[in-house]
């Protein structure tokens, strides 16, 4: 950086940027604010849900936009930025389709054991015997 005096634009320019900065802080604090209490609010849990989802949206794209000053760059890095985030959104999207609690068999890997079986250890079941809860055969490992 030079340290020659910015001319007269160059100081209406970065004040603009300043007063943008401030009123953007202002903003997302008020959209915080919004969140916090409608937590609280006697609403359908699924419109609050989608409503504290477009709220978190919007502030996470001020923040990348102005912020990160990606409203200053150029548009390819802009493209580049979006692209990382459809191909993540994506991602973690089809995670959560895959892994899904309704894809989830929780008989087969939940194992509630009585309390004779607890102070017993389970050593009183022995190999092709069924599981008392499970009614599966228990196999042994060698």
């Amino acid at each position: 950086m030079s340290d020659l005096p910015l001319s007269k634009d160059q100081l209406i320019e970065e004040d603009k940027k300043y007063h943008t900065f401030y009123n953007l802080a202002i903003i997302l604090s008020f959209i915080t604010m919004i969140e916090v209490v409608a937590i609280f609010l006697p609403f359908v849990q699924g419109f609050i849900f989608w409503s504290l989802i477009i709220l978190s949206l919007a502030k996470f794209f001020a923040v990348i936009f102005i912020f990160m000053h990606l409203v200053y760059d150029k548009k390819i890095y802009t493209l580049l930025f979006l692209a990382g985030l459809v191909l993540a959104t994506g991602t973690v999207i089809a995670l959560s389709l895959l892994f899904s609690s309704e894809r989830v068999d929780h008989d087969a890997i939940s194992w509630n054991p009585t309390p004779d079986l607890i102070h017993s250890g389970g050593d009183d079941l022995s190999p092709g015997q069924d599981h008392p809860l499970s009614g599966r055969s228990v196999r042994c490992m060698s």
